[in-house]
């Protein structure tokens, strides 16, 4: 701005000057016209050179005070459009200015400063929110007034088959159960929680799943306003298998409570007979009696060591394992078996591989308890294997052991299960040729302590077979 006032005092000077001159010849008192015409040439080009001189001085000055002046509003400019945690210290390069811009600065330091690490706060708190539902094996689902949702969980998107939230339809399109969109709707209006049970399909079950959905009202509070209900959320938590056990637990009970109760009645029964006729002094039948009573009593003595057994390798009992012959603990357990059971049948012994590494009693008991399975389903006269053979292909390292028979098969829906505790195809028939229920699921705690595993084969009309891998030595 000086620059500029000293250029417009030349300028009127000059012409000033120039205008005098002028004058001054026009009224006589300069008489050669033509040195006053030189001088007056050599005048302007001399103004001309001083006043370009005075110009670009002058402009330079101009630019070099403007950009002492704009220098701390580029600093600041450029702390605030920067990237990336502004430091205290950064408050120093406003050290060497004037004392409003230093100021200025220092405060839009410290207003970024906070803006920053709030950002990063929240950013921080988005991730880990973010992380938890991620993880959290419920379905979790947040919608607006509209039920268009605002925001779900990984957890929802495997089970119900969504995108992006802002790309997704309301639930309200997407799930047609009036119970869930009832819910959905109560919650909205009334805005309390709301727990509930449904049946849903999902994208990756074959059949549907029940749930019990808890929805809770979104409510936005501030501004000294009172409080509104502008959304819900939604968490799907699927109790499916928590059915499937208290089932289970029914069954087992129920199963239970007979194997228990029928033996019990028979030997109270017998027993009071049989003191009947002592009392009497009747003992042409005592011995018979005696002799039914002691099945019964052996028959819960079978279901008490099941329980026992089946609760020792639960809590993960350490087999004791050595190189067996596998001809010696098959022909052994035979020897286990039932006779009147057993004769029934014809049972084959295929010895393919001649070792096994594991626990004898154990795998002993695998034997008794898939051959009894067998001949307990199986017709009359119908034969039953028992074959050894080392592992193939990917099984190799392995001894297996296979359990094979004629009987009427099993139908491919009971197959995921049937080595669950006390898990019965035909409960009713299950019930008239005894046992607990609780056979393979001890087979396959043992073959699973042995670090191997176990599978079964079957179709209807076809028969059943039982498959144990168990991991193997060199010998």
């Amino acid at each position: 701005m000086q620059g500029l006032g000293i250029f417009a005092i030349l300028i009127s000077t000059g012409y000033t000057l120039r205008h005098f001159a002028i004058e001054q010849f026009l009224v006589g008192s300069v008489i050669d016209s033509s040195a006053f015409t030189r001088n007056l040439e050599q005048f302007d080009e001399k103004f001309s050179w001083l006043l370009a001189v005075v110009l670009v001085v002058g402009l330079v000055w101009t630019s070099f005070v403007t950009y002492l002046g704009l220098r701390p509003m580029g600093r600041i400019l450029r702390t605030v459009k920067r990237r990336g945690p502004i430091q205290s210290s950064d408050d120093d390069v406003y050290n060497d200015e004037p004392g409003e811009w230093q100021d200025l600065g220092r405060t839009v330091g410290k207003l970024t400063r906070g803006i920053r690490r709030r950002e990063a706060q929240l950013v921080r708190e988005r991730e880990e929110l973010v992380t938890i539902l991620g993880s959290v094996n419920e379905a979790i689902v947040a919608m607006g007034r509209n039920t268009e949702p605002l925001f779900f969980n990984s957890r929802f998107a495997v089970l119900f088959g969504t995108g992006s939230p802002s790309a997704e339809p309301s639930l309200r399109e997407r799930f047609r159960v009036p119970e869930l969109l009832e819910g959905f709707d109560r919650v909205l209006t009334e805005g309390s929680t709301r727990t509930f049970r449904v049946r849903l399909r999902t994208s990756i079950h074959d059949s549907d799943r029940e749930f019990t959905v808890s929805v809770s009202p979104l409510r936005s509070i501030g501004g000294g306003q009172e409080s509104h209900v502008y959304g819900a959320v939604a968490v799907f938590h699927d109790i499916t298998e928590l059915k499937a056990l208290e089932q289970i637990r029914i069954d087992f009970v129920a199963n239970a409570s007979h194997e228990l109760k029928t033996p019990l009645t028979s030997v109270k029964g017998y027993v009071d007979t049989v003191r009947d006729d002592l009392k009497s002094g009747n003992f042409d039948e005592a011995t018979a009696f005696l002799d039914v009573v002691q099945r019964n009593v052996d028959r819960l003595i079978l279901l008490v060591n099941d329980l026992l057994d089946l609760s020792v390798l639960e809590s993960g009992a350490e087999v004791k394992k050595s190189l067996l012959s596998t001809a010696e603990v098959s022909y052994q357990a035979l020897n286990l078996i039932d006779e009147h059971q057993s004769k029934r049948h014809v049972i084959h012994i295929e010895l393919r591989a001649n070792h096994v590494f594991g626990d004898r009693h154990r795998i002993e008991q695998v034997i008794v308890n898939l051959v009894d399975n067998a001949t307990k389903y199986s017709p009359a006269g119908s034969e039953i294997k028992i074959i050894w053979e080392p592992g193939a292909g990917v099984n190799v390292g392995e001894t297996v052991l296979r359990v094979k028979d004629n009987g009427p098969g099993i139908s491919e829906e009971h197959l995921p299960r049937l080595f669950e505790r006390f898990y019965r195809v035909d409960a009713g028939r299950a019930r008239e040729i005894g046992g607990t229920g609780l056979g393979l699921a001890i087979v396959k705690h043992i073959v699973i302590g042995h670090g191997g595993s176990i599978a079964v084969r079957s179709r209807i009309g076809e028969g059943s077979e039982f498959i144990c891998r168990f991991p193997s030595v060199k010998i």
